[in-house]
């Protein structure tokens, strides 16, 4: 990603309420990743079990190493750098360029209102959600 399309990435973050004060918010973020994480599988056809079996056994793989809750310093940026790979690997398959599709969705976000949770997290304000 490059410095330009970063800088307003994190300009959109923090002029609508976003923040992470260290480690006790790097949890939150990451499970929000994980929101939009499953939103891609789906969208590539993977059905609900199989996002379920991967989930349980990366889970049980972090359990046999790692006490609940713990943050693992020395892996955040290793496993930081497999998604952005692994990304960048279906971006291309599927011939979805990152930095312009990122670009595009940020216009999105800028119109939309926003609320940061306790964490910084921001989530889009329930009342513009779509009726189902």
């Amino acid at each position: 990603m490059n410095k330009q399309l970063a800088t307003r990435i994190m300009s959109w973050h923090i002029d609508n309420g976003g923040f992470c004060n260290g480690p006790a918010d790097y949890q939150a973020h990451a499970l929000r990743l994980l929101h939009e994480a499953t939103e891609l599988c789906l969208a590539c056809g993977a059905t609900p079990g199989q996002i379920q079996g991967v989930g349980a056994n990366e889970c049980a793989k972090h359990a046999s190493r790692h006490s609940p809750g713990e943050i693992d310093f020395d892996s955040i940026g290793e496993e930081i750098a497999d998604v952005a790979i692994l990304l960048g690997v279906l971006s291309t398959y599927t011939n979805n360029p990152i930095v312009s599709h990122v670009d595009t969705k940020l216009d999105v976000l800028l119109n939309r209102q926003w609320d940061a949770d306790e964490h910084g997290v921001l989530w889009r304000r329930r009342d513009e959600e779509p009726a189902l």
